[in-house]
């Protein structure tokens, strides 16, 4: 015959049961937002920035901070591309230029980075600051005089903010449009024929995601 004590433990086994099921999931809840937020807490927010820019064949390009975070330089990397404009293989030749070519808006027109040493000498870009790429850094167009009186194509020295298009082919610069000096000059952002296109200046983090995307306007 069942007594009272025995029905009293038969109902309360499953009681129990529920409750230790309930603790150990509560447990693991917690274990697990702990742990995704100890992972959100070590990752840095991407950076919201406004990039303004101009490009002058005769005088050289700037590079403004409109506005936004302020960014590590030493944790950034500029990436120009040749627009639509320029033809459809543009996209090919994205180029990550060098830091060390950039300079600060100051009188002496000192470099971000020192080339020799790797030392930023200005390790910020905020909002309102301005940076400079001189002329002879944006060159990347030879013009027929200079690939002629060269017997070698790396005689001719050009800039470094486009080096994907400055491949010439050859001394001498043809007219034909099916030659190869023709269809790499048309991704040049110095080329005459490109005043009054555009092309693109990207900002990637260290990992190399996008953070912001401009139009750089060309002008004569």
């Amino acid at each position: 015959m069942t007594t009272k004590n025995s029905m009293r433990n038969a109902a309360v086994s499953p009681v129990v049961g529920v409750m230790l099921m309930l603790v150990v999931t509560i447990i693991i809840a917690a274990l697990v937002s702990a742990f995704a937020g100890g992972m959100a807490g070590s990752q840095k927010a991407t950076p919201s920035v406004v990039l303004q820019g101009e490009y002058s064949q005769s005088s050289g390009m700037t590079i403004t901070h409109a506005g936004g975070d302020p960014v590590a330089l030493s944790e950034v990397t500029f990436v120009t591309v040749p627009s639509e404009l320029m033809g459809s293989d543009a996209g090919k030749f994205a180029y990550a230029f060098p830091k060390y070519i950039l300079r600060q808006n100051d009188q002496s027109k000192t470099p971000v980075v020192n080339q020799t040493t790797g030392f930023y000498q200005k390790p910020s870009f905020a909002a309102g600051e301005v940076l400079l790429i001189n002329q002879t850094d944006c060159n990347d167009y030879a013009t027929d005089d200079q690939l002629s009186t060269s017997s070698k194509q790396n005689q001719v020295v050009l800039g470094k903010v486009n080096v994907n298009a400055q491949d010439n082919w050859g001394a001498v610069v043809s007219t034909d449009p099916s030659d190869k000096s023709v269809y790499f000059r048309a991704y040049e952002f110095s080329n005459p024929s490109n005043i009054g296109k555009y092309f693109y200046l990207e900002l990637h983090d260290a990992k190399g995601n996008l953070i912001t995307k401009a139009k750089i306007p060309i002008s004569a």
